[in-house]
């Protein structure tokens, strides 16, 4: 014998009676799955990878806000969430050192994308317009932190979504419609952030900090950027401090930028020596608490640097 499943008649609207069918027809229906899945391994690509895939993408974000990128190293479970997705988004340049490793455990099937190969890179030089000293032990490499050019992650929005739309061809063209409205807003961000440097004199630009993780924000800002040490916080020999120390005194550099989960050691011993202050905490390699998405992270470190570079 058939069954008829009859809505309540209803005075309303008819998109009114829809609803009320729905809701008895759907009862306990599931709710739609998203398209990918997407492990991110870096909790600025958490960001990019939300704007991009919207609401064809479920993230999961193997670090949490605050971790060192310098020291993350996957979990049993983390490893496992990367072996369930279907896309895992890594910064790249060499950031994640144990990708190759986390690669070889994954599935064929799974897509290992380095949003990072969108950006030019920048390498660490002394004989680089960027910087006014590089540490030696640090010249020739490549700056792994180019999420500080905002016109990087403008290119790695349409990289991803390029990406993204390979693995899900059904949504290329929302990937791309999302990479697209995003890049707008990026656009706006940026126009925000040279305003507000320019308040910086062309003579104080000058971005002292614990390690060299500024290049990026330096070349797109117009900065000189005096690293204490390399790219990754490491020891630092009493010759680089005196370097630092001479470049901050023959540049008349007033302040000085200590770095979340960075040691203030060095630049402690750079205000002794030189009568310069120590400034807000720049973030360098990723996001804290209060700067989860890639906006809040801009404009922190943006802030930052023109409240302690700007004034006399």
């Amino acid at each position: 014998m058939k069954r008829f499943f009859l809505c309540p008649p209803v005075k309303r609207s008819v998109v009114s009676t829809v609803a009320a069918c729905a809701l008895i027809l759907g009862a306990g229906a599931p709710s739609a799955k998203a398209d990918l899945k997407v492990a991110t391994l870096h909790p600025l690509m958490t960001d990019l990878a939300r704007h991009v895939g919207g609401s064809h993408v479920t993230v999961v974000s193997l670090m949490s806000p605050g971790e060192d990128i310098h020291q993350f190293s996957p979990t049993s479970s983390d490893m496992a969430e990367a072996r369930s997705a279907n896309v895992v988004l890594a910064s790249g340049k060499g950031v994640e050192t144990y990708l190759p490793k986390l690669k070889a455990s994954l599935p064929e099937t799974t897509v290992v994308i380095e949003a990072g190969n969108a950006c030019r890179s920048v390498k660490l030089s002394a004989k680089d317009a960027v910087f006014a000293c590089c540490p030696a032990h640090a010249a020739g490499g490549i700056d792994p932190h180019w999420w500080h050019s905002i016109s990087g992650m403008r290119d790695a929005a349409d990289y991803v979504a390029k990406e993204f739309g390979k693995a899900d061809p059904a949504n290329k063209d929302a990937y791309r419609s999302n990479a697209k409205a995003w890049a707008g807003e990026l656009k706006g961000l940026e126009s925000w952030a040279k305003r507000e440097v320019s308040k910086v004199p062309r003579n104080r630009r000058y971005l002292v900090t614990a390690h060299a993780a500024f290049g990026y924000f330096c070349r797109d800002f117009g900065f000189k950027s005096i690293p204490v040490a390399g790219t990754a916080e490491e020891a630092v020999s009493s010759q680089y401090l005196s370097e630092a120390i001479e470049q901050v005194k023959s540049n008349g550099v007033t302040t000085v930028f200590p770095e979340k989960n960075a040691s203030t050691k060095a630049l402690e011993a750079i205000v002794a020596a030189t009568g310069a202050r120590m400034g807000s905490t720049l973030i360098a390699d990723g996001s804290n608490a209060a700067t989860t998405t890639y906006e809040a992270f801009i404009k922190h470190n943006i802030e930052a640097v023109v409240s302690g570079l700007a004034g006399s």
